[in-house]
């Protein structure tokens, strides 16, 4: 009795995950390839908690659904704490695709790239 219960686990987990790898190939063959480049723009301001988790979430997000070359995560700095800014500017230098814009430069840092 107990076997087949846990033979019976060990079939559903492997069915799971079977589904799982199935879904992503089909997730990415069936997405349009771009080659246009899109920003995402997290506006952080001194109220703002997990800047750091915030955009480095959205960076596997948008590398599990899209091509990693088309897609840049911009945090546009409202006068952010000194902490959340150190952990952010880390995790720039970390991680491909994340980028530390202030307010008032972000026209610079957009033109000519849109």
């Amino acid at each position: 009795m107990l076997d087949s219960i846990i033979w019976s686990v060990f079939v559903f987990l492997i069915l799971l995950g079977t589904v799982a790898i199935c879904y992503l190939i089909m997730l990415k063959l069936l997405l349009p390839k771009t080659d246009n480049t899109y920003y995402v723009i997290i506006p952080c301001d001194k109220s703002s908690k997990d800047v750091r988790k915030r955009a480095y979430g959205m960076r596997v997000k948008l590398n599990f659904i899209s091509e990693d070359i088309n897609s840049k995560i911009v945090v546009l700095d409202y006068g952010m704490s000194y902490h959340e800014k150190e952990d952010l500017l880390n995790i720039c230098k970390e991680c491909n695709g994340i980028y530390y814009v202030k307010n008032e430069y972000l026209k610079d840092y957009l033109d000519g790239r849109i």
